[in-house]
């Protein structure tokens, strides 16, 4: 009996859980960790791996110090000259006004990483006296280089909602110029290129203008070179046309329209008038003709007056190369000259040669700098469609073309000013182009010619950090080698996408290629502009300075300097640096 009612007991017991879910009383029942508690166990659990994983870096680490305990482990071989701690001037000033070479300290990389595992970050001079005397205007240099517009993105991620239209706004205009500068930076032998081909455009066209007689050239072709050497920073679409009353008032003067008017008034006077009255028609007849004359070319010289007005409008308009661009220029040279001089002052010195070297790298800057505005077509959108608003046609929202398209956008423009009725469809100009294999050969020659410029002070800067001991292949000249590498890379590939877009634009449709290697494109730039950011920074941090930075080949024998001023770094830094600072002044 006892049983049977324990049993009942227990069943009345079990009864409010029978039409209960399992997992809602897994859910409502009591548990060591609840759900978030879990999930915070897991983010702590993976940051502290990841943490872990990080190599810690010494903020006490001192190169000289470093050096210093390598010289007391050979006391014997210095003893007779110098203590441990003047072989290595720590906590010393080293005095390079004199003669005086220090012994070379080399150690191997098994011995730094278990003596001299750190980072040595940079001092207030060490990371100030470069961010001002060249950084600073060499990022001067960069924000006057002419940059295209960037179209609109509507970014799906937001929706329709109205009150993220401020966010789309913001992230518009924060792209537009980091994306263009990003560019710059990350394809500097396109960038180059098309500076120097917009200053060659505008010779061979104002050439052509000066050396043809005026009967021996259309006034609407003179006219049409003019726009296309000043307008040529616009890009050229589909809808890039002469207004109708332009080619009427030029190709066709009126004479049809004129003879139509004549004639119908001429119907009307011919009312059943006498032999009499004729004489007294025939004068009022004659006025009436010469008025429509007057009118005809009154309205011709309407047409043409607005077309030279817009020309004169956007020559007048042009920014002052003196203001605009000598200036900083020369103000950024006088700065650079008085570091090269410190330099010549500090030979030997590892941090000043390697400083140095940054300073050459950027060099390529001045010459987009100077040649990307010096050519003739230097306005904005929006004084373009001011201008020749009210006889071209630019199309709904014009834009600028960076410097990187000048090249093809030129071509579109110089095939649009040639051609026979001055308004060629787009079409007929891009089919022209694209099947013209020299416009795209002299397109490859002509990166190449840009790259030259950004090889030279790459080159040059690889060549300082390279000869600066601990000589060999290190992370600054590594730096300087990837950037060229990627450079020359990208700059082909710009070709590529170039010769994809114009077909893409001829046949509609969806092109996989161009597709697939635009974005890879984007990439490689986006890349290359870090390449230059992130080594700047890295080595204005500090970072550079480790010891496995010194010698990039991974290897626990090999050896690295750890002294400064050693006879080694005096004699390279005549017999190399000195050399390369002068051929980069004078390129």
């Amino acid at each position: 009996m006892a049983t049977e009612e324990q049993l009942k007991k227990d069943d009345a017991h079990r009864e409010p859980l029978e039409g209960v879910n399992s997992h809602e009383w897994f859910r409502t029942s009591p548990r060591a960790f609840s759900k978030d508690d879990f999930l915070i166990f897991v983010r702590v659990t993976i940051a502290t791996f990841l943490a872990s994983s990080v190599p810690l870096a010494n903020a006490s680490f001192s190169i000289a110090r470093c050096c210093t305990l390598a010289a007391r482990q050979d006391f014997q071989t210095y003893i007779a000259d110098f203590w441990p701690w003047e072989v290595c001037n720590f906590n010393e000033a080293i005095d390079f006004s004199s003669n005086v070479t220090y012994p070379s300290i080399m150690r191997s990389m098994s011995w730094a990483k278990q003596y001299c595992n750190g980072t040595q970050y940079s001092s207030l001079n060490q990371w100030l006296q470069p961010l001002c005397a060249y950084i600073s205007p060499y990022i001067g240099i960069l924000l006057i280089c002419p940059v295209g517009d960037v179209i609109e993105h509507h970014f799906a991620v937001f929706g329709s909602s109205k009150g993220l239209s401020w966010i789309e706004i913001v992230l518009n205009g924060v792209r537009d110029p980091l994306q263009e500068y990003m560019s710059i930076l990350g394809d500097p032998a396109s960038t180059t290129f098309g500076a120097f081909n917009e200053i060659w455009s505008d010779v061979q066209t104002m050439r052509r203008l000066h050396m043809k007689n005026p009967e021996d050239i259309s006034w609407l072709h003179r006219r049409a070179l003019w726009i296309a050497a000043l307008a040529g920073v616009i890009r050229f679409t589909e809808q890039t046309s002469w207004h109708r009353d332009v080619l009427e008032a030029v190709d066709r003067p009126g004479e049809l329209a004129s003879e139509n008017k004549v004639d119908v008034i001429r119907v009307v006077g011919k009312t059943d008038v006498s032999e009499g009255q004729k004489d007294d028609i025939a004068p009022f007849d004659t006025e009436i003709k010469t008025n429509i004359s007057q009118f005809q070319h009154a309205s011709t010289s309407k047409a043409t007056d607005e077309v030279d007005k817009a020309i004169d409008m956007i020559i007048a308009a042009r920014a002052s190369f003196t203001g605009g661009v000598l200036i900083p220029v020369v103000l950024m040279l006088a700065v650079t000259a008085a570091t090269f001089y410190g330099a010549y002052g500090s030979i030997g010195d590892k941090d000043t040669a390697l400083a140095l070297a940054y300073c050459v790298w950027y060099s390529w800057l001045l010459v987009v700098g100077v040649g990307g505005n010096c050519f003739a077509s230097t306005l904005n959108t929006d004084l373009a469609k001011r201008a020749f608003g009210k006889v071209l046609n630019l199309g709904n929202h014009p834009v600028s073309v960076p410097l990187r398209d000048r090249y093809v956008n030129n071509q579109l423009w110089d095939s649009w000013a040639d051609a026979s009725t001055n308004d060629g469809s787009f079409g007929s100009n891009a089919r022209s182009l694209k099947g013209d294999w020299r416009v795209w050969m002299w397109f490859c020659l002509g990166q190449f010619s840009g790259f030259c410029s950004v090889a030279f002070a790459s080159a040059c800067a690889a060549a300082i950090a390279w000869t600066t001991p601990t000589v060999g292949l290190g992370c600054r000249s590594f730096n300087f080698i990837l950037y060229a590498v990627l450079s020359f890379a990208i700059s082909y590939l710009h070709v590529l996408c170039s010769w994809l877009s114009i077909r893409a634009r001829i046949h509609a449709g969806r092109n996989i290629a161009l597709l697939v290697l635009r974005p890879v494109y984007w990439t490689l730039v986006f890349v290359n502009a870090l390449t230059v950011v992130l080594g700047t920074l890295l080595h204005l941090v500090g970072v550079f300075r480790t010891c496995w930075c010194e010698r990039l080949t991974w290897s626990d024998s090999a050896l690295i300097e750890l002294n400064s001023k050693t006879a080694q770094a005096v004699d390279n830094a005549r017999s190399y640096r000195v050399q390369e600072v002068h051929s980069s002044e004078d390129g």
